[in-house]
């Protein structure tokens, strides 16, 4: 059997490697168990409910990690455009 080393750096990389491993698993699993005919049929299965769901988890942690380090940091300054030609109206509303 193929031996690999990786290193992963940051927690969010640990997650998707770890992730990524359990789904390859889980289709070779299913590829080597499923009834002749049936292996292409199993694993597309397997694509789209495990596999949309492993990028859906990916996607949450790396929007997650990001919102993270943003709150580390502070928010950051963001300018603001004004229209100077634009009025402003107060609405009053008589009393009936």
């Amino acid at each position: 059997m193929p031996h690999a080393t990786i290193a992963v750096e940051t927690p969010f990389q640990h997650l998707i490697v770890e992730q990524a491993l359990a789904y390859a698993q889980q289709m070779e699993k299913t590829s080597n168990e499923a009834a002749d005919g049936k292996v292409l049929d199993l694993c597309e299965t397997l694509t789209l409910t495990k596999g949309r769901q492993l990028l859906r988890d990916i996607l949450t942690a790396a929007m997650q990690q990001q919102a993270d380090q943003v709150e580390k940091k502070g928010h950051r300054p963001a300018s603001a455009s004004v229209d100077t030609l634009a009025a402003t109206k107060v609405v009053r509303h008589e009393p009936s």
